[in-house]
């Protein structure tokens, strides 16, 4: 799967660990269409409107950056990025994705701070174990299963979030434009899938990371914090019990077991919000928007 955003060029950047997902993704041998910020002097991060019913954070912006750490963002920011290429559809190229030794994960989550690494570590392992041993026309039918023809488990937030869907969109798709991100033509996926939205979170994670004053690690911190509450921290853990229930492969359940782990782990060690339930989960529609009796925040 293609990055379903067209990113700006930083070459000061390096992951923790792999290039993955940002700069360039050397196990799918892909490389993402950027800008530089001089063409587009818009693209620096700029404050948005966040809605007012967010819980406010257990400690300051600069507090949460300095205590997780430089590397530690990028870190996570990796997982993030591996994770979210994970949910593209099964190939030859994602299954030597999943090849990636263990000792290398094990060494980016050493430099991550999240919690329960083993657990962590040992999932991937399933994970990788998986990858090797399922047929690609069986992981291929699964997934059809599961995410396109039936929609046994819909990949996107609205597939769970009773809200306008219209509304959804553009909430997703703004909070992109602020941070000088746009979907690649290439990406065929709505702003609500569930792979851009890990890979703009990855994205917010770095750019926290490369903050160069109280200002902007302020206003990053801010939408790490409200794209997660709004957006997919409230999505997120309902997919992956879903997953987890109606999938018939384990590979996808180790998938959503290791997604909601590192979430969780990510979401703690950042002191960002979270929602104390689950949502409930809708069919997916024809594409129409819809309403219920969950207000909208304003």
């Amino acid at each position: 799967m293609d990055s379903f955003f067209i990113l700006i060029e930083d070459e000061s950047w390096t992951p923790a660990k792999m290039n993955l997902g940002l700069l360039s993704n050397k196990y799918l041998g892909k490389r993402m269409s950027m800008t530089t910020p001089s063409q587009y002097p818009g693209l620096d991060p700029e404050p948005i409107k966040w809605f007012k019913e967010m819980p406010s954070s257990t400690a300051s912006a600069a507090d949460a950056n300095e205590e997780t750490g430089h590397v530690a963002l990028l870190a996570q920011a990796d997982l993030l990025l591996l994770l979210a290429q994970m949910f593209a559809p099964p190939s030859d190229d994602l299954r030597f994705l999943l090849g990636i030794e263990v000792l290398d994960i094990q060494e980016l989550l050493s430099h991550s701070g999240l919690p329960e690494q083993k657990t962590l570590s040992e999932t991937y392992q399933q994970i990788r174990q998986q990858a090797q041993a399922t047929g690609l026309a069986i992981w291929t039918e699964e997934y059809n299963r599961l995410f396109e023809a039936s929609v046994a488990c819909p990949i996107n937030e609205s597939g769970f979030i009773r809200r306008d869907k219209g509304v959804l969109l553009a909430d997703i798709a703004g909070f992109y434009r602020a941070f000088g991100f746009e979907l690649s033509e290439d990406a065929g996926e709505k702003a609500d899938h569930l792979v851009g939205e890990l890979e703009f979170f990855a994205m917010l994670l770095v750019m926290l990371a490369r903050a160069q004053d109280q200002e902007t690690t302020r206003t990053t911190h801010d939408a790490l914090s409200s794209f997660s509450f709004e957006h997919l921290g409230e999505w997120l853990p309902t997919f992956c019990e879903r997953l987890t229930e109606t999938t018939q492969l384990p590979i996808y359940q180790h998938q959503a077991q290791l997604l909601l782990s590192a979430w969780m782990g990510v979401v703690t060690v950042n002191k960002l919000p979270m929602h104390e339930g689950t949502v409930e989960n809708l069919p997916e529609d024809d594409g129409t928007p819809y309403e219920c009796d969950m207000a909208d925040r304003q």
